[in-house]
């Protein structure tokens, strides 16, 4: 798994996500496939990442705006699935860097935590 191609030489780049609520929050669950570096940076070792910030409906105007097509599936549970396709895929993670980005804080010790600036983790 090479997760340094560049979208714009893959056709073929899928972004899949799993986003489930945690109360004001959500917790992310990417497909190990192909993901910026910039983006993948943004999760753990297993895909994961936690207390992010996402706006949907942001999501839906910004891939809209663009002219880009996604799957977007909300479940019983409140969880949405998003998964995009070749440049869309790049779009999808260009919009999420920039949610990851408006919740960025430092902490103490100068590791990275999503989440509302200001709140204790």
């Amino acid at each position: 798994m090479n997760t340094t191609k560049d979208a714009t030489s893959d056709e073929g780049a899928v972004l899949n996500l799993l986003c489930t609520p945690e109360g004001e929050t959500w917790r992310l669950y990417a497909r190990p496939t192909w993901m910026p570096v910039y983006l993948r940076r943004c999760f753990d070792q297993h895909y994961e990442a936690h207390s992010v910030l996402l706006d949907f409906e942001d999501l839906d105007r910004y891939m809209s705006k663009r002219g880009f097509p996604f799957d977007k599936r909300v479940n019983k549970f409140g969880d949405v699935e998003l998964t995009a396709r070749g440049e869309a895929a790049m779009e999808l993670a260009v919009w999420l860097s920039k949610a990851f980005a408006s919740g960025f804080r430092q902490e103490g010790d100068g590791a990275l935590v999503v989440g509302a600036p200001g709140r204790a983790r």
